[in-house]
């Protein structure tokens, strides 16, 4: 982090130093990203930190943000739909089973499901793109087209939502999945660097904020996803917490990053095995 004047830079540079972590990513001058390591010092200064904000935005306004909640999504991709998200070609290293090959005759249906940008270039023949709010309206039926999709992406999209409508539109999710198929998660972790430097005025309730282009986060932990998927009937596969340091060479800041990683299974029941 920077040594700028900002007050909550200040504050989480303090944490940093008082938990002493160390910033190995600037050990290696050709290095940009490595490993960052948690200790429960480290989480209680963290707790600590967040619990200081006790106060939340009044309900007029977070009334407001939940109705709007389309139209700000709308308004910040027409400002960053060309410079602010970069392709992801990780996730077959991250999630393997996306490259697996499938065997001679057999093809697998994917579903990707994004808050609002994906990339514009794509076989039409092969793709098909639909307008779905998750939270309220039916899945498109391409989503259930040959018996339901064998892989879910759900990358960054959860979080996006009010808390009271997760359970509700991950379980229309679920529905979607074929027996056997899974569901790769990934979005942002309690602890989060983006969560440490919201400022008092921004919460919404415990971790859930708004940004100042009203677009909303929730910061997760491992079990809230846990019990989020395997009470709409998925079996985990992996769920872990990626923590990272990120150097800015040009202004030698780190910056600490947390998301959480997993994969869930829908399991193949009995009539499951009859009926393949």
């Amino acid at each position: 982090m920077s040594g700028n004047k900002n007050p909550t830079n200040k504050k989480l540079e303090e944490l940093v130093e008082k938990a002493g972590v160390d910033k190995h990513v600037l050990e290696d001058p050709d290095r940009i990203v490595c490993d960052d390591v948690w200790t429960e010092e480290r989480e209680r200064l963290a707790r600590e930190h967040l619990s200081q904000d006790k106060s939340t935005i009044p309900e007029f306004w977070q009334n407001k943000y939940e109705k709007e909640a389309a139209k700000s999504w709308d308004k910040f991709y027409k400002r960053n739909s060309t410079n602010f998200y970069k392709d992801r070609h990780y996730l077959h290293l991250v999630f393997q089973d996306l490259g697996v090959v499938p065997q001679a005759g057999k093809t697998r249906r994917y579903w990707r499901l994004a808050a609002g940008w994906t990339q514009p270039l794509y076989d039409e023949a092969r793709v098909v793109a639909s307008v779905c709010d998750i939270t309220k309206d039916s899945l498109p039926d391409a989503a259930f087209a040959n018996g339901g999709v064998d892989f879910v992406l759900l990358l960054f999209c959860l979080s996006a939502l009010h808390p009271d409508k997760m359970k509700a539109a991950v379980k229309k999710v679920v529905a979607a999945i074929k027996p056997g198929g899974k569901l790769f998660f990934r979005d942002y972790g309690r602890y989060d660097q983006a969560q440490l430097r919201f400022r008092p005025g921004c919460k919404l309730q415990d971790n859930f904020y708004v940004r100042q282009d009203n677009t909303r986060a929730y910061y997760f932990t491992t079990e809230e996803v846990d019990k989020i998927f395997t009470e709409a009937g998925l079996v985990p596969v992996e769920n872990e917490y990626i923590r990272r340091q990120y150097a800015n060479r040009q202004q030698n800041v780190v910056r600490f990053r947390v998301w959480v990683h997993a994969i869930f299974e829908k399991p193949v029941t009995a009539t499951d095995a009859t009926q393949a």
